[in-house]
């Protein structure tokens, strides 16, 4: 006896539920909401549905959009830029620290006024 085709439990448990299309399983899952694919292993794809595993959605694969689901293990752009900017700040902390050292060592003293010797008062 072949089950109706429709949504069931994942005979997998790798999803909430996999799509039968009344003869075999496909590789439509969805999980959370989310349909995505995945294959099922080649023995299980003839095994009928169990008996009251039909889950209760309305929706059928062949109308819907298909998503696959990856997962990423985060953004390597943020990383790249955070990296950038915390080495433009090291280098501007770097460049104002030597900016200051440099400035201390400078004698900002006048040097001393050269006097011109004094004329000799005229005779008169």
């Amino acid at each position: 006896m072949s089950s109706a085709a429709g949504w069931y439990r994942d005979p997998t448990g790798r999803y909430s539920i996999r799509y039968w299309d009344g003869q075999q399983w496909t590789a439509t899952v969805n999980s959370g909401g989310a349909n995505g694919q995945d294959p099922i292993p080649a023995e299980m794809q003839y095994v009928a549905p169990a008996p009251g595993t039909e889950a209760a959605v309305a929706q059928q694969p062949a109308q819907q959009p298909m998503t696959t689901v990856t997962q990423s293990s985060g953004s390597s752009g943020g990383t790249i830029v955070a990296v950038i900017l915390s080495v433009v700040a090291v280098l501007l902390v770097l460049m104002v620290l030597l900016n200051q050292d440099t400035d201390s060592d400078t004698d900002t003293t006048e040097p001393p006024a050269t006097t011109q010797p004094a004329e000799p008062p005229a005779d008169e």
